[in-house]
């Protein structure tokens, strides 16, 4: 069954359309997506609240139907075949619930039986799980007891249960305190090394730039924007220009002439002991051979590229890039 032609793909979407209601009433929730998420990758859906994001992912394990187009997930299509996808993702709802006069191991064991998961591995799965996840020694205190961090890692551990090729987020750290979140982004990142694909939806930048390989931005159901982070800060930069940073011992004084004297190079600050320069063109090498040698290798304590925030990628993309 199944089996997708592009095998490198978690995901893959061809024209994706959802259109709500009917006659005057009707809204376009997707409107002619094309997303590829590739295998092994963090993939961040960002968009701001009702772009589109959880109706993107309720289509993906088959919980709506499109309106038109298609989409496959590791190769299935989403509305075939959407008993193999369920047996093979994880997903992590938007405000998912436990039942807090439950133990955590109960908790698990009670939804692998939803699952599926036979019942000679159900506790072993689950055990595993919150082992996964940094909470085997809480197995058996009650979700009461748990913070919303903790809670979230717990539904983590749920959503590892059938061990999945594919883990979906929906907004994860949504109410989490800083510690909560941090802890999550680890979790993300240890899982990814682990093999696993992750696509997880967020309305946070900052959260695309810390944990993802790979981003797409929606916006009123429209991609604006996909591929790898490396890929979307390039264009960015070759756009608005190649920015680096130069830190000099304090109390130096920093000869600029020779960087002014590079072609490309489009403006200078100065600040205390930071040098700024942005320019047309990658210049890294340039630079880094002219501060290694006198007079400035006595100087100078670092070189580093200054990458495009994610406000200013996501104001690039907005205005048509």
């Amino acid at each position: 069954m199944g089996g997708g032609e592009n095998m490198s793909l978690a995901v893959e979407t061809e024209k994706l359309v959802k259109v709500y209601g009917n006659g005057k009433t009707m809204v376009k929730a997707l409107d002619g997506i094309d997303m590829k998420v590739p295998k092994a990758s963090v993939f961040g859906l960002f968009g701001p609240n009702g772009s589109g994001k959880t109706t993107l992912i309720s289509i993906l394990v088959g919980l709506l139907l499109p309106t038109s187009g298609s989409a496959k997930v590791l190769g299935f299509d989403v509305t075939r075949e959407s008993v193999e996808i369920r047996r093979r993702v994880g997903l992590l709802p938007e405000g998912f619930g436990f039942y807090d006069h439950m133990t955590a191991l109960e908790n698990l064991v009670f939804l692998a039986t939803l699952d599926g998961v036979p019942s000679s591995q159900r506790e072993k799965r689950a055990l595993e799980a919150l082992e996964a996840v940094g909470l085997k020694d809480r197995a058996d205190a009650k979700v009461s007891t748990f913070s919303r961090g903790m809670k979230q890692r717990l539904g983590v551990a749920q959503s590892l249960l059938k061990d999945p090729e594919l883990l979906i987020f929906d907004e994860p750290t949504v109410g989490i305190d800083p510690e909560g979140a941090a802890e999550f982004r680890n979790l993300v990142r240890k899982m990814n090394r682990d093999g696993k694909t992750i696509l997880l939806s967020t309305h946070l930048l900052y959260e695309v730039g810390m944990i993802c390989t790979h981003a797409a931005i929606i916006r009123e159901g429209r991609l604006l924007v996909q591929g790898s982070v490396d890929e979307l800060y390039r264009s960015v930069r070759e756009a608005k220009g190649f920015r680096y940073e130069i830190r000099v011992k304090p109390g130096s004084d920093m000869p600029l002439q020779e960087i002014r004297s590079i072609p490309s190079v489009i403006e200078i600050a100065q600040s205390d002991n930071r040098v700024t320069v942005l320019s047309k063109n990658d210049i890294g090498s340039i630079l880094f051979s002219l501060v290694t040698k006198n007079p400035y290798k006595d100087i100078v304590e670092s070189l580093t590229p200054v990458e495009p925030s994610w406000e200013e990628i996501y104001r690039f993309y907005q205005e048509g890039g």
